[in-house]
């Protein structure tokens, strides 16, 4: 009687399990990001949900502004929607500057300063969207003042 009890105890969440995990496919996605005809080398790329109720997906550009979305696992790709989309990169890591104040612990390093323009820090200031449609999508980003 109790492995009756049991099994439909364990039937439920064996169907979640399985019937979630399933329910998710990424598109590969990549492309590549670039600022006054230049590659963006070491920029965060995100892409955050139109709708709200998806999952946002990232990577970071490589030396020539390439790079590959990831959702669930690095490179992955994203999942099919609609996408407003932010980057931000920066210079190398700095010492603080006279007066810009932060923990004040020794050899503390301040973010480096913005490489591109800040307004596409934001998916809301960008300005930069994009549609993910089943199949392999490119996305190649030339970023404007």
């Amino acid at each position: 009687m109790w492995r009756k009890h049991y099994l439909l105890a364990i039937l439920p969440l064996l169907g979640l399990i399985i019937g979630c995990g399933g329910t998710s496919k990424t598109v590969p996605t990549s492309g590549r990001v670039t600022y006054k005809d230049k590659a963006v080398a070491n920029a965060n790329v995100s892409f955050t949900p139109v709708e709200g109720a998806g999952r946002a997906a990232s990577g970071l550009t490589d030396s020539n502004g390439h790079f590959k979305l990831g959702t669930f696992s690095t490179s992955d790709g994203a999942l099919p929607g609609n996408y407003r989309i932010s980057v931000i990169a920066r210079g190398p890591d700095r010492p603080p500057k006279p007066g810009e104040t932060g923990s004040g612990m020794p050899g503390e390093m301040m973010p480096g300063d913005p490489t591109i323009p800040t307004k596409f820090f934001a998916p809301d200031t960008s300005g930069l969207t994009h549609e993910v449609k089943p199949g392999s999508t490119r996305v190649d980003l030339d970023l404007k003042d």
